[in-house]
């Protein structure tokens, strides 16, 4: 049997390449990410301290990477290990007829998985794991995201690691095969009587269809009614749209048998514009073979719907919170304070203009309307009439000139979800521990780019452990403002420029989440497209035998195949359309969500090439078509 899989791996290595190169990608990634998390937990940090939250900062972020690499590793590994037993089912069906029991030929198919697995895990994380760490910890030190101080772990402790990371991703791939294995032991005989080339499996099953609807009642019906009926602030029901997309997404790509087919249609309509003589035949092709469509298009939907959704959500927050920013400073110029120093709560005084420090504090709010328990949000200490000279936060209720000794001002956020109304007494818990009630004098609506509370600076100062300024806004001319170490100072238009819209580490958990999924997605759509056109030999030799000239024939099925990318970026553009739009008008950012275009371009081109390359290579347009018939002579 060891054998069989020898000759396998020899005679069609296209069959594993996308197999072992998951695993491969995988081992690599999930050990760099092992040392990586193995090494920020190496130095002692002192409690409460920068580095000890950067620290964990950092642990958060590589565990979200690990769950989705393992997550998106199942997927991919299952799809394409389910391709690749379909195309032995002719090797099964011979050993079935020779007398091999459906138990031992399980057992096979397992242990060829976890073989391919381990081996292709162990290259991986050979080549790729310690050289990943390295520059994985470069990236994040730059970011200000990994302690510096921070090492990775030595020789041996990564030996292990890589040891580990090769066990599990064999148990993995086995897990992941388990479809395939349990239907490797059901192949008879008689399937050696069928046409595997003439024959395409319809992907539709009513298995399929009742999961696909069990996740669209249990996963996106909740979101939905969250979004339209339950009355929270705006802001809460646009922070959904993301998530909605995220489930959405998935519950497509489990319905796409049913979806796709009906925008086969418009897409072929295209495709005879475009070319009336090929486009005729790629058009059916596209209508004869709905399920390898299906299974080109799932893939790019997943891709580009992803990239679209995740980070156009970010693009849309970081635009809306732009405009904030820039309608609500009014200062000629902001002083803030270095990485590793701070600034005094009190600022000397400068003639000819004045400063206006806004202390950071932290208040714990109570229980939010749908909320499970009190939550604790930084807050700005300040005068009132102080702050109105220099901020503009778009009170909608109330005046912020009154924010005195005994009161305190809220966004429209913290507002919303606790129904608070101008006048109305709060308790609240200040950052020392203390409770004080206090009276709620103004909302505001520009609470995305500042502060959702502002107390004033009297309180801050009484109840804030060594309060210091967050910064402080200058007006007048900064010419006069001393330049001192560990400060600077900028105008309002170099402030506005170079301030972050986004987190950081919020913003690269987003961008590594896009990577783990569009690259996997995109392994599986050429792996998909790669077999699928294996699987055309007699259909191609009877096109070339017609009078179908070989560019002519890759033209032929380059047409399919962007046709069938086609109608995954049409499913992807609308479902993030849909989820992003109420975000965007939420937000205030106008009808017209924000697209990061970098992205979102790299991987629309990333899908053309994962699905054109492979057709291409494997189509083999510039071969003749004798060999297509040497098995008919």
């Amino acid at each position: 049997m060891r054998r069989l899989f020898v000759s396998e791996v020899r005679t069609y290595p296209g069959r594993v390449a996308a197999t072992a190169l998951a695993c491969a990608a995988t081992a690599a990634g999930v050990g760099a990410c092992l040392l990586l998390f193995i090494g920020v937990g190496l130095p002692d940090y002192a409690e409460n301290s920068v580095a000890a939250r950067t620290a964990q900062d950092t642990r958060n972020l590589l565990s979200l990477l690990l769950s989705m690499l393992l997550m998106c590793a199942v997927v991919v590994i299952g799809s394409t290990v389910s391709l690749w037993t379909r195309q032995r089912l002719d090797q099964f069906a011979v050993l079935r007829a020779l007398g091999v029991t459906a138990g031992r030929l399980r057992g096979m198919v397992a242990l060829d998985v976890a073989a391919l697995a381990v081996v292709s895990a162990a290259l991986g994380a050979a080549v790729g794991m310690v050289p990943l760490a390295h520059a994985g910890r470069a990236l994040l030190v730059r970011r200000q995201l990994f302690p510096a101080a921070a090492p990775l772990p030595s020789l041996g402790t990564a030996c292990w690691a890589a040891v580990a990371v090769c066990v599990g991703l064999g148990a993995v791939g086995v897990l992941a095969a388990t479809a395939s294995v349990l239907a490797a032991g059901r192949v008879s005989p008689g399937a050696l009587l069928k046409d595997g080339e003439l024959t395409m499996e319809s992907s539709r099953g009513r298995a399929r269809l009742v999961t696909g609807g069990i996740m669209a009642v249990a996963l996106c019906g909740p979101l939905v009614c969250v979004m339209a009926f339950m009355e929270l602030p705006a802001t809460v029901r646009a922070a959904v749209a993301p998530g909605l997309a995220l489930v959405v997404l998935p519950t497509l790509a489990v319905l796409a048998p049913w979806l796709v087919p009906p925008l086969v249609g418009p897409v072929c309509l295209v495709l005879r514009l475009v070319d009336r003589r090929l486009g005729r035949i790629a058009a059916a092709g596209l209508r004869a073979a709905p399920a390898r469509t299906t299974a080109m298009a799932v893939p790019v939907l997943l891709a580009v719907g992803i990239t679209g959704s995740l980070l156009g959500a970010g693009a849309t927050v970081g635009r809306a919170v732009e405009r904030q920013n820039e309608k609500g400073l009014r200062a000629d110029g902001v002083l803030t304070a270095e990485p590793g120093s701070r600034l005094p709560a009190t600022p000397r005084p400068v003639p000819g203009g004045t400063a206006t420090p806004l202390l950071a504090t932290k208040v714990t709010t109570p229980p939010a309307f749908y909320g499970s328990g009190p939550t604790t949000t930084d807050a700005w200490g300040g005068d009132g009439p102080a702050l109105v000279r220099v901020l503009d936060l778009g009170v909608r209720a109330g005046r912020l000139s009154a924010l005195r000794d005994g009161t305190f001002a809220a966004g429209a956020i913290q507002a919303d979800s606790h129904r608070w109304r101008v006048g109305q007494r709060v308790r609240l818990t200040l950052a020392d521990g203390s409770h004080r009630s206090l009276t709620l004098v103004a909302v505001y609506e520009r609470d995305l780019a500042f502060p959702q509370l502002v107390i004033p600076r009297s309180t801050a100062l009484r109840h804030t452990p060594a309060p210091y300024a967050d910064r402080v806004l200058l007006t007048g001319p900064l010419r006069s403002w001393p330049r001192e170490p560990g400060r600077r100072i900028a105008s309002r238009a170099a402030y506005l420029a170079d301030s972050a819209p986004r987190d950081p580490a919020d913003d690269l958990a987003a961008r590594l989440i896009v990577a783990v999924v569009a690259g996997y997605a995109l392994l599986s759509a050429a792996n998909t497209c790669s077999l699928a056109q294996r699987d055309r030999r007699s259909q191609r030799a009877h096109l070339r035998a017609l009078g179908l000239g070989r560019l002519q024939l890759l033209r032929c099925l380059l047409y399919e195949a962007v046709g069938a990318t086609g109608i995954g970026v049409a499913l992807a553009a609308a479902s993030a359309v849909v989820c992003l739009i109420p975000l965007s008008l939420a937000l205030g950012a106008g009808p017209i969500p924000g697209l990061d275009m970098p992205w979102t371009l790299g991987v629309l081109a990333g899908a053309a090439l994962a699905v054109a390359v492979p057709t291409t290579m494997t189509a083999r347009p510039l071969s003749g078509i004798h060999t297509q018939f040497a098995r008919c002579r």
